[in-house]
């Protein structure tokens, strides 16, 4: 998936830098540059970027097998709201069974529901969640995989009014799932200030839940907010050390940082370096690494233990790479940032000639003092 266009970048001195999120979410966050030097790369238009894959909502409420019941429980309380008679219709007639049985008929269409929404059908899971509320019309667990087949069918309004519903319960309001998908659905309505919320939520519920602390970190990436965006890919690489995604982000995180902390620039780019060069390691074919990396050289300026020339090779050298790893489906404006990266490469050596020149000069000057 998930999802860049290019985002504006952090602010060093009057110099303002602009960098590209590429289509597969792959951030470039900005680092720091000299304030006397043009930025190298043209602006261009900032684009939200895509949430994490409803595929990475993942249900942990279900027992490995279903388990007997060994008396018969009472029943559970009635729900704020009759879930099964404000989505399903009239009272179904399983809700006179006893609870026991009700409760093994829930077990078994929640898990009916769960083969469905991995296979992303949709329709077969819709059915099975209504029947898990017509045995149990007070199922948070049911309710919000109903509301995950909603969104799969991209019925927005309809997965908000179940999940309304559900999290007027406190098992709902508990379920970082429910919060997740919440957050899913404001951002695909444009929504960013719900959908942050929604993913806090759910981080605060499940702290290692990988697909909405990366939609948290990709809002603060985008948003500039650099220190908490570190803090959360930080432990996105703890979580997934093998993840070549989520070192591309800390990459990106620790180069907006860079900016804000002057102190630390260069430890901070020299960390934004080995992340994505680390994510280039752990995956050679993706793509965004070498984009992020690419722009890292082209706009920090000076960086720390490389030379202009070197750098700009270098800036080129991976925005080529990236180029032809992303094919036609990458970021179209990166052949400007190829060509920026081909003046940069012009100016530095005639620099250089100018330097030999002088040099020269005075070489001679001083054998004709002599």
């Amino acid at each position: 998936m998930s999802p860049p266009d290019r985002f504006s970048g952090s602010r060093v001195g009057t110099s303002v830098r602009w960098c590209v999120l590429t289509w597969a979410l792959a951030l470039a966050a900005c680092g720091g540059s000299k304030p006397a030097r043009q930025p190298t790369t043209p602006a261009a238009k900032a684009a939200a970027p895509k949430p994490a894959s409803d595929a990475e909502v993942t249900y942990t409420d279900l027992p490995p097998e279903p388990q007997p019941a060994t008396a018969t429980p009472a029943p559970p309380p009635p729900a704020p709201e009759p879930a099964a008679a404000a989505l399903t219709g009239p009272k179904p007639p399983t809700l006179d069974l006893p609870a026991d049985k009700r409760s093994a008929i829930v077990q078994e269409q929640l898990r009916k529901a769960d083969q469905a929404l991995k296979a992303r059908d949709a329709d077969t899971a819709m059915r099975a969640a209504r029947a898990a509320l017509d045995a149990d019309e007070s199922s948070v667990p049911a309710m919000i995989r109903l509301a995950h087949a909603y969104y799969l069918k991209g019925y927005d309004d309809k997965v908000e009014a179940v999940l309304t519903i559900a999290k007027r319960q406190r098992e709902g309001d508990q379920s970082p799932v429910l919060w997740m998908l919440l957050g899913l659905t404001y951002d695909r309505t444009h929504r960013e200030d719900e959908a942050l919320s929604a993913y806090e939520r759910s981080t605060s519920l499940r702290p290692d839940y990988i697909a909405a602390l990366h939609n948290k970190g990709t809002i603060y990436l985008k948003r500039k907010r650099y220190a908490d965006a570190v803090n959360v890919f930080e432990r996105l690489v703890s979580l997934q050390s093998q993840s070549a995604r989520a070192h591309t982000y800390l990459g990106a995180a620790y180069r907006g940082r860079s900016a804000d902390d002057p102190t630390a620039r260069d430890t901070l780019l020299r960390k934004a370096e080995m992340e994505l060069k680390l994510a280039q390691q752990i995956n050679p074919g993706y793509a965004p690494a070498y984009f992020n990396l690419g722009i890292l050289y082209l706009d920090a300026d000076p960086f720390p233990g490389l030379d202009g020339l070197p750098r700009m090779q270098s800036a080129q050298k991976f925005l080529a790479e990236y180029k032809q790893r992303a094919g036609p489906g990458g970021v179209p404006i990166v052949d400007d940032h190829i060509a920026a990266a081909q003046k940069g490469i012009e100016r530095e050596q005639k620099a250089l000639e100018r330097k030999k020149k002088k040099d020269a000069q005075q070489q001679k000057k001083k054998a004709g003092d002599k």
